[in-house]
């Protein structure tokens, strides 16, 4: 038996029913971001959509999340309590709510998704089409050097853009492009990411794939606007950023065959600055059949500095 690849130890929760009935635990416990002092937001993504589908029939498949950062967790462990809103022949919703406390009495609410399930339709009576992937002139993953993606992110580590850094990392990136414009919303970045072969043991199926690549989905997000935004957040390093946190993160997956241990291309791009907030879009393929896997956008807070009195 395989053993498990890194992202299946951080995807990974446990029923806790001494806690209350469909309720669960962080498997390993939950490592702050330097620099930040908070849980990296991929871990509860991940996490929320493990313990839902932990709550329905294995035939039932995640198709959406909708995730709110309500409060920084910044304790190790965190109990996912989900609630069965709907059961129905094709489809199932859940809505997972985080807490973090020692006890039910000083509980504190730190995360809530909705997530919805449906059961796999096969035949000619759905559309099927999807965007293709952006074009790369025939670059392969084997073109690019193991842990260029890392190397490119330290390189603009300070303050509070430190990314989170596991101890054993869960998915290979190599960045295969990155494009400037007139403005923030020409700037685009591409790569190729995967994990390590997972594992065969337990629930490797829809449901780990679907919950890895919900972790992926937020490794390094933040970076695309900070890279389409280089000169007013002054530079490299990006000294002029007060606050940059992730608000909310909305997930759509395409294709519950989905392999995160086989390359996959992304895209992210940032279409809105306002009131403090950026707007970020993500679209992730399958580099083998081109097939759109998963669709992201997400909301992020980034606060400048202001000028020194």
């Amino acid at each position: 038996m395989a053993s498990r690849a890194p992202v299946e130890f951080y995807i990974a929760v446990t029923p806790a029913p001494t806690l209350g009935p469909d309720t669960f635990v962080n498997e390993r416990p939950l490592n702050t971001q330097a620099g930040r002092g908070s849980v990296f937001g991929g871990l509860l993504i991940a996490q929320a959509i493990s313990a839902a589908s932990a709550t329905t029939d294995p035939e039932f498949h995640a198709y959406t999340s909708s995730s709110s950062f309500v409060r920084p967790v910044v304790k190790t462990q965190v109990t996912y309590h989900v609630d069965r809103v709907s059961d129905g022949h094709s489809y199932a919703t859940r809505i997972v709510r985080a807490t973090e406390g020692d006890t039910s009495d000083d509980a504190v609410l730190v995360y809530v998704a909705t997530i919805s399930f449906q059961k796999r339709i096969d035949g000619g009576s759905v559309l099927s089409y999807s965007e293709p992937p952006p074009d790369l002139q025939g670059m392969a993953p084997d073109d690019i050097a193991q842990g260029n993606g890392r190397q490119q992110i330290e390189a603009h580590r300070t303050g509070s853009l430190q990314p989170f850094t596991p101890d054993d990392e869960p998915f290979d990136w190599r960045p295969a492009g990155l494009e400037l414009g007139d403005l923030p919303s020409d700037a685009r970045t591409m790569g190729f990411s995967r994990s390590p072969p997972l594992s065969t043991a337990g629930r490797t199926t829809a449901a780990t794939n679907l919950a890895a690549l919900a972790y992926m989905s937020d490794e390094l997000l933040l970076g695309v606007a900070i890279f389409a935004n280089s000169d007013a957040l002054g530079g490299p390093k990006s000294p002029n950023v007060a606050t940059a946190v992730s608000l909310n993160h909305h997930l759509w997956f395409h294709d519950p065959g989905v392999r995160v241990d086989r390359w996959m291309v992304g895209e992210r791009r940032t279409s809105c600055g306002a009131d403090g907030r950026v707007l970020i879009h993500q679209k992730v393929w399958d580099h083998e059949t081109g097939r759109l896997v998963m669709t992201c956008v997400q909301e992020a807070l980034i606060r400048l500095k202001g000028p020194k009195l």
